[in-house]
């Protein structure tokens, strides 16, 4: 789970890059909201793996 260090005013667009990421293997983001968003990794057979990731937010707005 990431969850932002300052809330957005509307929940922003999310980029995901991903590495070490091999055939097959996908990502699920859930939650998405003003405050974070949930982000799973699972390989080919849908199993739950552990991935390292960059992720970027672009929104507007401060919650206040």
């Amino acid at each position: 789970a990431i969850t932002y260090t300052n809330s957005y005013y509307a929940t922003p667009s999310v980029g995901i890059s991903a590495q070490g990421m091999a055939t097959g293997d996908y990502y699920s983001i859930t939650s998405k909201s003003k405050t974070g968003f949930t982000i799973q990794f699972f390989n080919s057979s849908n199993s739950g793996i552990s991935k390292t990731f960059d992720w970027s937010a672009v929104g507007y707005g401060l919650k206040s």
